[in-house]
Formats: structure tokens, sequence, C-alpha cells
């Protein structure tokens, strides 16, 4: 049982050295790092009744790959549009336990996404995601 217990704090001892060298690499500062680990071009969207949970809040523009999830009861589908926009994303309704993924081309600024099936988005199936450069 000790020698457990030395192993375990000895992969922990060398896991928390490894990120102490990544976060003071040379040529990049904690502001750009914390950037770049807010800001990603991956999005996952988890559906079920009534909410949108987003993996985060804010990616990287340009080709952002989607994955949509219904971990719901009911089929849900996933829209997205850019404020002040015209152009809209439609992902295929998702019957429960199905996912969809896809790469959509996004631009800066601030989406609106929304689940479309009849009172889903006035139930709280809604959610606002920001793109920067």
């Amino acid at each position: 049982m000790r020698r457990v217990r030395i192993a375990m704090l000895g992969g922990l001892l060398a896991a928390a050295y490894g990120l102490a060298i990544a976060a003071s690499a040379p040529g990049r500062s904690n502001a750009g790092a914390a950037r770049a680990a807010a800001a990603s071009s991956h999005l996952q969207v988890i559906q079920v009744e009534y909410r949108l949970i987003l993996s985060r809040g804010v990616v990287k523009a340009g080709p952002v790959s989607l994955e949509a999830i219904d971990r719901g009861m009911d089929p849900h589908d996933l829209r997205l549009v850019a404020l002040g926009s015209r152009g809209e994303v439609t992902t295929p309704e998702l019957t429960p336990g199905r996912r969809w993924d896809g790469v959509v081309r996004m631009k800066p600024g601030i989406y609106r996404l929304w689940c479309s099936l009849p009172e889903h988005a006035k139930l709280g199936m809604q959610a606002t995601l920001r793109v920067v450069r």
C-alpha cells in the first residue's frame, strides 16, 4: 500500500513539474497562454431537456469542429446564427443518444444557438457563443 502511495505521489509531482515547464516556455506569456486556452476550434454542444450545454463559451474564428450530442429523452436539432446575419447553420434533428459531427466556418462575432423544435428555445434550449480572431 505504501509503495502505491509513493508511486502516485511521484506521478503527481512529475505531472506538476511538466505543467510548470510548459507554462514557463520561452516566447509565451501567461496572458497569451490564457487566450489560447480560452479560444479553441472545437465546440461540443450537449442537448438535454431544456438546455444547451456548450463545452466552451469562446472559439477561434475559422473552421470550427462542431459536435452536437442529444443526451435528452426527446429529439433535438441545433441552429446557429451570427447576430446581425441572415446565414444560419442547421444540424439534422437528432434522436436521443445520437450525435452529429461537422465543420462550420465561423467569422468573429456573437452567435445565438438554439433548438428549433416547437417551444424548446422558449423553455431554455438556447445559448450564446463568442467567436474571436
